[in-house]
């Protein structure tokens, strides 16, 4: 079915990786490298020791950077068409679960369009094309807007011992403004800049 209604949505698509068949792949022609979530190499049982150490540094459009945890190259497939891309590696939370920049787009001649919500590709036995997955584009951008939940990544070795720690020293913490004793009142009361001349008004 095609798209018919106006849209902004960005290209995701489902293809072929290694192994796996991975969903909610973004195809951006603005990042100039190819990206993986580590969770993803988890989940197709690729240990990380299979990661090349060679890490780079990713800037965002504000200015923000990260960077990512080594690289790793892995076949893809799709439509018939295969590669074999180098990705960087990042270990953050994100919407998708694999970035596909220039380097692939280039890689494979691909056109892909947003517009129209599918990616043209020349093939030996004619144009090949891949479909945009619009609704999963869609929930990739509401995710993307809902705030961040703070991750807590320990060892699970290392896990019981810390949440002990915790629990033993929550009384350390400050869980409201009332437990934060000592504190100058020039700091915690806001004082409104009103000339006391003029009558106040509704």
């Amino acid at each position: 079915m095609g798209i018919t209604d106006l849209h902004h949505d960005g290209l995701v698509i489902s293809m072929q990786v290694e192994t796996a068949n991975v969903m909610r792949i973004l195809v951006d022609g603005s990042s100039s490298v190819n990206l993986i979530m580590l969770h993803v190499l988890k989940a197709m049982y690729i240990n990380e020791d299979q990661i090349t150490k060679k890490s780079s540094v990713l800037v965002g459009f504000s200015g923000e950077t990260r960077n990512t945890l080594g690289e790793i190259y892995l076949p893809s497939y799709a439509e018939g068409i295969s590669s074999y891309e180098r990705f960087g590696v990042l270990d953050c939370l994100s919407s998708y679960n694999v970035i596909l920049g220039r380097p692939w787009i280039h890689n494979v001649k691909a056109v892909p369009s947003t517009c129209h919500q599918c990616i043209k590709i020349p093939t030996d036995w004619g144009v090949a094309t891949i479909k945009g997955e619009h609704k999963s584009a869609q929930e990739c951008y509401t995710e993307a807007l809902k705030p961040s939940k703070a991750r807590f990544d320990a060892p699970d070795f290392v896990r019981p011992e810390l949440v002990s720690f915790l629990k033993n020293k929550s009384s350390y913490f400050a869980w409201s403004h009332f437990d934060m004793t000592g504190i100058s009142a020039d700091v915690i009361i806001h004082m409104l800049n009103i000339d006391t001349s003029f009558k106040p008004m509704q």
